[in-house]
């Protein structure tokens, strides 16, 4: 079955509207790095009607004590949740000024994808 979603605009992440009054669609490999994308901003309680989804950023890396490999762990369930996800190849992680980045390459039904992602206090 291939994932069907709405569009996002990829600088702000918000609907996307195409001609300034219909949203856009898009399915497939696009929907599906759009999809993986979205999971991991979603942080941990964020989701008002599923407050156990998203990443843990809070209580793993912007702590005095960070927990990379709970990071890494709520990251990898987090991105394994979305739909067409096979398995993840790859997962780096680097923390530098108070800005974590992560780069993943996951395999999808679609085939490789890449997904990259930063987020700060």
């Amino acid at each position: 079955m291939t994932t069907i979603t709405i569009q996002c605009d990829s600088d702000t992440n918000d609907i996307s509207f195409v001609d300034g009054r219909n949203v856009a669609f898009i399915e497939g490999s696009d929907a599906c790095a759009q999809n993986l994308l979205q999971k991991s901003l979603m942080r941990l309680g964020e989701d008002q009607y599923n407050t156990a989804d998203g990443v843990d950023y809070f209580g793993t890396i912007f702590t005095p004590q960070p927990n990379y490999d709970a990071a890494r762990q709520s990251i990898v369930q987090n991105l394994l949740r979305c739909p067409d996800v096979i398995s993840i190849q790859s997962l780096d992680i680097t923390i530098a000024a108070n800005i974590f980045y992560y780069n993943a390459q996951i395999l999808t039904v679609y085939g490789p994808l890449k997904t990259e992602q930063q987020t700060g206090v």
